[in-house]
């Protein structure tokens, strides 16, 4: 007879040989017992087989996942920096640009086809809206400058001592001032259509500067101003259309001169940094209120809201497009007290 079995799980040691035993036991009622038992050494390895295939399962399960995180996170970064280039080049001026197909077919493609589809839409819209205010400055030019010859002829029919003649130049003046505000949009939309890229020239813009400044030393001491002057003398060439940059460099001089009181220094700045010549116009007069600073570059945007200026509220709107023509930057801030005009040309290489 035997007492109740045990179990056992061991190993031992035979000579220079370890095996692993697997078995039962019974202790016999004469204090020996009855083993019967097994090698388990096939088990133990098949265990150990198994931990490691999970472990290298688990680790390599990781890495696949790890290295497809990384590569689905860097194709949809990259298409999103594409549509980020794409935005910062239609915020630029450049209505035509529109996301470009992977031809993969798949939801970031369909997405794109959306995206360019609104694109095209709102670029047909600002067309006509822009093609609907360039006919009528353009069609109300010629009924306004016949009626301006007429009046002209009216002055001349008449002596000086007519009671009409003073009524007569008041509307010529009114005249004057429409056909100016025409003449500029036109403008601007040859601006805005790069009308004058082909009459673009490698000019100095620092000779430039000075031949503008020229005209304006004389206007500035008669109103009690001072002009000062930082150009660099060896400057590099910027490719550029001279009659528009000059039209550009006189507005903001005219700005600052009109703009502010006697006893306003007046700087005008030519300086060389990373790959662009940046021009640089400031005052020390009474400056721009916050809430105007990124509305001044609008259309008939005027700060005098008294008038008491000449001006079409088109000025910096002109400036502005004639940068971007130049594919140049232009940026007000304040410059504590008055207002600094930073313009950025890139230099021809």
């Amino acid at each position: 007879q035997s007492t109740m079995a045990h179990h056992v799980n061991r190993t031992a040691q035979l000579g220079s040989w370890v095996i692993a035993i697997n078995g039962w036991y019974y202790r016999l009622d004469d204090g020996g017992y009855y083993f019967v038992g097994m090698d388990a050494s096939p088990l133990t390895h098949l265990q150990r087989a198994l931990w490691t295939t999970i472990l290298w399962g688990i680790a390599g399960f990781g890495l696949i996942g790890v290295a497809g995180g990384l590569f689905l996170s860097n194709l949809i970064l990259k298409w999103i920096e594409t549509i980020s280039r794409t935005a910062r080049s239609i915020m630029q001026g450049d209505m035509s640009r529109r996301i470009p197909l992977r031809g993969t077919d798949d939801e970031l493609d369909h997405l794109s086809e959306s995206l360019n589809a609104m694109l095209d839409q709102n670029e047909y819209l600002i067309a006509s809206l822009k093609q609907v205010s360039n006919d009528i400055a353009h069609d109300m030019r010629r009924p306004l400058a016949r009626m301006r010859q007429n009046l002209e002829r009216a002055i001349g029919a008449h002596g000086p001592s007519d009671t009409m003649h003073e009524q007569v130049e008041c509307a010529i003046e009114d005249l004057d001032a429409a056909l100016e505000i025409f003449s500029s949009l036109l403008k601007l939309a040859q601006l805005e259509s790069g009308a004058w890229n082909n009459e673009m020239e490698p000019l100095d813009p620092a000779r430039l500067l000075e031949s503008v400044l020229e005209p304006y030393r004389s206007v500035i001491e008669d109103n009690g101003q001072r002009l000062e002057t930082e150009i660099i003398p060896a400057c590099p060439t910027v490719t550029g259309h001279p009659v528009l940059l000059r039209q550009a460099f006189s507005n903001l001089i005219e700005n600052a001169v009109r703009h502010t009181p006697d006893q306003t220094t007046i700087t005008a700045t030519i300086m060389l940094s990373d790959k662009t010549i940046t021009i640089e116009i400031a005052d020390n007069g009474p400056g721009i209120p916050d809430e105007a600073m990124l509305r001044v570059f609008d259309r008939f945007v005027r700060l005098d809201t008294s008038r008491t200026h000449d001006g079409n509220g088109l000025g910096l709107t002109m400036v502005k497009a004639v940068v971007q023509l130049h594919r140049g930057t232009i940026v007000l801030s304040h410059n504590n007290p008055g207002v600094r005009c930073i313009v950025k040309l890139p230099i021809e290489l």
